[in-house]
């Protein structure tokens, strides 16, 4: 940095690794904006041009004499061209495939739906059953049978699983558990 930076930005820190360089660079060009007759003082040799670029903008093209450039003109020209046949027998054959997943969810609902049909008649045909076996009981038993059975399941209850059960395997765990 020159002693005029120094002067101009007392309290700024001199750079010392690369990023704080080009912080520091782009701190002077915005000076250089601000205060032009130290422009050449502050700027480093290779910026020169890039604040030059940065101060004097573009001027912006001339528009042709007919009023300029129509923004919907590729609108304009896509729905008066003739459409793609490939594209729209891509778009007929995602339509056919479209009815097609309609129908094969239409066709897996009605499944489901007798599916629950067939069980929920299943169950109301076994509370029937139950009913008819409740009335078969004698007026003494039909009370008793028509209260639900509250009582939990035994904690030590046999699991019926696939595979036979391994012969004396319970006095294997309790002597482990011994020693």
């Amino acid at each position: 940095a020159t002693p005029l930076a120094a002067v101009l930005f007392p309290r700024a820190r001199l750079p010392s690794s690369s990023a704080s360089r080009v912080a520091h660079t782009h701190m002077m060009l915005l000076a250089s904006r601000r205060c032009p007759p130290f422009a050449a003082a502050l700027r480093p040799a290779g910026t020169r041009a890039l604040a030059f670029k940065a101060t004097h903008k573009r001027q912006p093209k001339k528009e042709e004499s007919s009023g300029g450039r129509d923004p919907y003109a590729t609108l304009k020209a896509a729905i008066i061209a003739e459409p793609d046949p490939e594209l729209s027998t891509a778009i007929m054959a995602e339509k056919e495939t479209a009815a097609a997943r309609r129908e094969r969810r239409a066709e897996y609902s009605r499944q489901a739906i007798t599916e629950v049909k067939r069980v929920m008649g299943h169950l109301s045909r076994l509370i029937k059953l139950r009913q008819a076996a409740i009335e078969a009981l004698p007026e003494e038993l039909q009370e008793a049978a028509r209260k639900p059975d509250l009582t939990p399941a035994p904690i030590q209850r046999r699991i019926f699983t696939d595979t036979a059960p391994i012969p004396d395997y319970q006095a294997k765990l309790l002597r482990r558990g011994e020693d």
